[in-house]
């Protein structure tokens, strides 16, 4: 069963998500960053040699400043394959549009895990009970598989 699209949650942090993104974006020397929505990815940009690059955020609430060592996994909710179906690079598959970054965010959006969509698609997926839905599948990755990102001074958070 789906999950009913929390409207509340989505006003709440997309906008900063996107705009913490757009902002370590720029200091790492991409361009051309676009985070209009469109339904699909969080934003669109090129990178320094020109190429186009996609990022999905999302933010983790519940991991506030270290990342606790209990947590041997980072889950990504199975519903974003429609993402990597689209978005993940393979010079063998049409319609792929290029290279895909998920991006988790921790409370403060100083810290992210970055992960390739190419490993995503390639993980574990396994049922998890949450909150918002008893055995919803997540793609498991190991913390050992993606590469945490101190992401940017507080301030910009208020911009």
């Amino acid at each position: 069963m789906p999950i009913k699209f929390d409207r509340n949650l989505y006003n709440k942090y997309d906008s900063l998500t996107k705009n913490v993104m757009s902002h370590w974006l720029l200091s790492k020397g991409y361009k051309d960053i676009n985070t209009e929505e469109t339904y699909g990815v969080d934003v669109v940009c090129k990178d320094k040699l020109g190429l186009e690059c996609y990022f999905e955020t999302e933010i983790k609430t519940s991991w506030h400043d270290h990342w606790p060592e209990s947590w041997k996994e980072i889950r990504i909710p199975y519903r974003k394959h429609k993402l990597i179906d689209k978005w993940v690079s393979s010079v063998k598959e049409e319609g792929c549009l290029g290279p895909l970054t998920f991006v988790i965010f921790n409370k403060h959006l100083d810290q992210a895990w970055f992960m390739d969509g190419s490993m995503v698609s390639e993980s574990d997926v396994k049922p998890v009970d949450n909150r918002r839905r008893a055995a919803e599948p997540f793609y498991h990755i190991k913390v050992s598989d993606a590469k945490l990102v101190k992401v940017m001074p507080s301030q910009v958070i208020k911009e």
